[in-house]
């Protein structure tokens, strides 16, 4: 089946974002960001939907054809699931996106549990997986919990209670408090440390370090999980999170550290040679799209908690957000880099890669509408999200196809070309963006300052 899109569809901004209309929300047309959002949820739903196999088809082309190779693997099809159980409660009534979140629900619970060592698998289609990924398994739970909101049942709160009991079982470190990412089986931790180059090939770091990435996320399926399940258990550990993340992850300069020892000691490559640093910089560098994400997500922990943001989470949320303002966004923020790097404890990062990743603009975006609210004395924030609007309208948005390019077409022009949907590149990113500022111009932030 062909899934071209129109050119009545040919792009989610761009279509509304010729119009003018008096109804505004910081200075960006409320329907401009309504219909973005609407044309978000048409374009990926039912297109995704797969009706033969289950679950999601994750792997479309630049011209949004559906390719031959559908691998499943636990995050995108978790996030296809959370994307439609938040677009279900956002757009009313819509029995289509009750629909894809029933099929997708269905797809991981049934297809996507070990049934024998319990947690949920990375990939689908491939059989005796040596490891368990921790960031999967919280995309998951963010996922099912986000479910809950839509279907409330006995059998998915089963499932909620089954997969964060696994989790506490097999990956909390209750001697320096946190999770493990990857969590070994027997024939892998039985040759543990001989094996230790096999299991680095893995990607995801050494099986006894903590991150950054998996840290910030199993908050945010906790700070989700806690909504619907408010437990003393779950409490406790997104409480433990947030702290962590704020007062352990984050460095005075602002910005977080990617990876740590099971005792909190980053992974630190400063006094390396800069040929090593560049090499390793996927385990040590400043990560600006996670910067700014991750202000949101402690304020969004914080008022799940609290009822309101505590100072001491909106003081650190703000240094990340201004970090990354400072420092990771191109001239007169016309988006954000992907990379940086502090050579020598210098005084400004030095920008190691340039491409700007469409999750990166999308979640910067939206958390600059959150501190353009919360502080609307310092118009930097509302600046910024008009102009980084402006980048996603022109550099991001496909007026041919429709959809956003991977990476933005003026540091990467060959991103015309690549795939609009893959393994790791959902609808997740720029669907809660969209969808959460959307809701925050109908009925003001939804938080609550100390």
């Amino acid at each position: 089946m062909n899934y071209i899109i129109t050119s009545v569809f040919a792009c989610i901004m761009c279509m509304a974002g010729n119009n003018i209309h008096n109804n505004t929300y910081i200075n960006v047309p409320v329907q401009e960001i309504e219909t973005a959002m609407k044309n978000h949820v048409d374009l990926w739903y039912p297109s995704i939907i797969d009706t033969e196999d289950g679950g999601y088809y994750t792997q479309f082309d630049h011209k949004w054809e559906k390719m031959d190779a559908q691998p499943k693997m636990l995050v995108t099809q978790a996030r296809g699931l959370w994307t439609a159980a938040k677009a279900a409660q956002v757009i009313k009534n819509n029995h289509k996106l009750i629909e894809a979140a029933n099929h997708g629900y269905t797809f991981i619970t049934e297809n996507m549990w070990d049934t024998e060592n319990g947690g949920f698998k990375l990939h689908h289609d491939k059989e005796n997986e040596k490891y368990k990924l921790i960031y999967g398994n919280a995309f998951a739970i963010f996922a099912l919990a986000e479910y809950a909101k839509i279907n409330p049942s006995e059998e998915v709160f089963e499932w909620l209670h089954k997969s964060f009991d696994w989790l506490e079982n097999n990956a909390y470190d209750p001697e320096y408090g946190g999770y493990f990412n990857l969590i070994l089986n027997e024939e892998l931790k039985a040759e543990f440390p001989n094996n230790i180059d096999d299991v680095m090939q893995f990607g995801w770091g050494h099986p006894f370090w903590k991150d950054q990435n998996t840290s910030i996320h199993l908050m945010e399926a906790f700070t989700t999980l806690y909504q619907v399940m408010p437990e003393p258990k779950v409490r406790k550990r997104l409480e433990e999170l947030m702290v962590l993340i704020r007062d352990t992850m984050t460095s005075p300069k602002g910005t977080l550290k990617l990876f740590f020892e099971a005792d909190w000691t980053p992974i630190n490559h400063s006094d390396s040679s800069r040929t090593f640093i560049l090499e390793n910089s996927f385990f040590d560098h400043v990560s600006f799209g996670h910067d700014i994400e991750t202000a949101y997500l402690i304020i969004d922990a914080s008022q799940t908690l609290y009822g309101k943001i505590d100072e001491k989470t909106l003081k650190i949320a703000k240094q990340l957000t201004d970090h990354t303002l400072e420092n990771g966004f191109a001239h007169d923020y016309y988006g954000v880099y992907d990379r940086g790097y502090y050579f020598n404890n210098r005084g400004k990062p030095e920008i190691i890669d340039r491409k700007k990743s469409w999750w990166s603009q999308f979640e910067a975006w939206h958390t600059l509408a959150i501190m353009a609210t919360l502080f609307p004395e310092e118009p930097v924030y509302e600046t910024a999200f008009i102009k980084l609007w402006n980048y996603i309208e022109n550099e991001l948005c496909d007026k041919i196809n429709g959809g956003y390019f991977e990476f933005g077409i003026d540091e990467t022009p060959g991103a015309i070309t690549r795939p609009k949907a893959h393994n790791w590149k959902s609808n997740y990113h720029d669907g809660r963006a969209i969808m959460l500022v959307y809701l925050y111009s109908q009925n003001n932030l939804p938080y609550i300052l100390q």
